[in-house]
């Protein structure tokens, strides 16, 4: 029993690794290329220019857009061709459209001012589904300098923790073996012993039977 709970936890231990691996993967390839590797995808906003809708230094969660279903109102993040981030991608709403989809005019809802520069059907990346707090917990945690410390810390005392085991457990069969060792070298001296005793009983008996016979 303690053997197959021993099995299930490294199992959920090693698919929780491969899950956060997999997701900041493709957090990380979603924010470099601003490019979608499924149609869910996870995105940092970093300003408060959508606040009330979407806090400062959150994740949230978006879809792969087409551009030509994008209708006012979306929320959508695009590539900004605003001189201050142009080429970065940007979160904002679309409050017109101009002819069939073919320029976007968006702005933040914190924002006193509509972007400077129209969002293009090219530079469209996914649209806004919603905020995802428990990530964004621990993701303003990660981002923190202190956090950033506090996430070390817990790394290396788990790493510390998980290798003291390993020397627990390797140190705890060791002894076993060297216990087993012992017992079957006690064992195998009884067992040498008590045939010795009895080889001399039987020597015994044959003098004693000798004697008789003088």
């Amino acid at each position: 029993m303690k053997r197959i709970v021993k099995k299930t936890l490294n199992l959920i231990f090693a698919a929780f690794c491969v899950a956060a691996c997999a997701m900041i993967s493709v957090v990380a390839y979603s924010k470099i290329t601003g490019k979608t590797v499924i149609p869910y995808s996870v995105m940092w906003v970093l300003t408060d220019s959508m606040e009330e809708t979407i806090p400062a230094k959150s994740y949230i969660l978006v879809k792969k857009a087409d551009p030509g279903e994008v209708r006012v109102g979306d929320v959508i993040t695009f590539r900004s061709r605003e001189a201050a981030i142009q080429g970065n991608l940007n979160t904002h709403r679309v409050i017109e459209i101009v002819g069939d989809n073919e320029e976007f005019v968006t702005k933040g809802d914190n924002s006193a001012t509509q972007d400077s520069k129209h969002v293009f059907p090219e530079d469209v990346v996914a649209v806004y589904v919603r905020n995802m707090p428990v990530l964004t917990f621990f993701g303003r945690i990660f981002t923190s300098n202190a956090g950033f410390i506090a996430c070390i810390l817990l790394i290396l005392a788990g790493t510390v923790f998980w290798l003291c085991r390993y020397i627990m457990q390797n140190r705890e069969k060791t002894d076993k073996k060297e216990f087993d060792r012992l017992v079957e070298e006690e064992i195998e001296r009884l067992r040498k012993q008590d045939e010795s005793r009895r080889a001399d009983e039987d020597v015994r008996d044959g003098q004693k039977n000798d004697s008789k016979k003088e």
